[in-house]
């Protein structure tokens, strides 16, 4: 008599199920830049910047947050083919960044008052851009310039015009305004009568004798050479005004 097992195939252990499960995708950041953070001039967001003074051809500059160095200005009384107002980075005293280059002749109505260059100045076909004084007798700006500013981030900095005020503002203070309709905004919903805070780009505060520090209040996100080209410009005012920063 057979067993009812007979028939049954030969007993093998049960193997592990092995399933293949297709990647499982990250889950959405709620953006399409997903993580990636930026920083754009229409944040209007800034940075505090301390310039001190260590004689009177020298100075640091700083954060207000941290008193590490992170550039050196150099004025330069004599004449000088690189330029009259040099910066340093903290990391290199020999080379400048960056400079500005004083008119011989400051009363010229068809000369610019001064040229700036924020890229390697000390070559040859370094790139000059220059600083005047605005003209229009009603004008409370007193002088402009076109500085390279970086408009949305990632696209490579363009030259802008701005405006600078000092003799119509209270001291000790100076401001750099945008002219015109800022980036990404029609031209009927920026006129003058419209114009606030959000076309100031920087203000300094100079240091008096009750003051604490020589103060730079400037829009994050224009990029460098739109930075280094605010200080210069400072001390290129500050020169022509006959004012010194303590």
């Amino acid at each position: 008599m057979s067993s009812n097992t007979d028939n049954l195939p030969p007993y093998q252990e049960k193997q592990p199920f092995n399933e293949v499960t297709a990647p499982v995708a990250s889950p959405p950041a709620g953006r399409i830049a997903g993580s990636v953070q930026t920083c754009s001039i229409r944040d209007n967001q800034v940075d505090y910047l301390k310039i001190t003074r260590n004689s009177a051809t020298s100075y640091d500059i700083c954060l207000t947050i941290d008193p590490t160095p992170l550039y050196r200005i150099q004025l330069v009384s004599s004449f000088n083919k690189i330029g009259n107002i040099q910066i340093f980075s903290s990391s290199d005293s020999t080379v400048p960044i960056a400079a500005a280059r004083l008119s011989a002749n400051p009363k010229s109505k068809s000369e610019p008052i001064a040229t700036i260059c924020t890229s390697s100045p000390a070559v040859p076909d370094a790139l000059w851009r220059p600083m005047a004084r605005k003209t229009g007798t009603f004008s409370i700006h007193e002088y402009q310039s076109d500085i390279p500013i970086v408009t949305v981030p990632g696209l490579a900095a363009k030259p802008h015009r701005f405006l600078w005020m000092s003799r119509h503002l209270s001291e000790p203070f100076y401001r750099l305004e945008w002219d015109g309709p800022l980036p990404m905004t029609p031209a009927s919903l920026s006129g003058d009568s419209k114009r606030g805070d959000e076309y100031v780009f920087a203000t300094v505060a100079r240091k008096s004798a009750e003051g604490e520090a020589n103060l730079v209040e400037i829009r994050r996100g224009g990029g460098l050479e739109f930075e280094l080209t605010v200080i210069l410009q400072l001390f290129v005012i500050l020169h022509f005004s006959q004012v010194e920063l303590i």
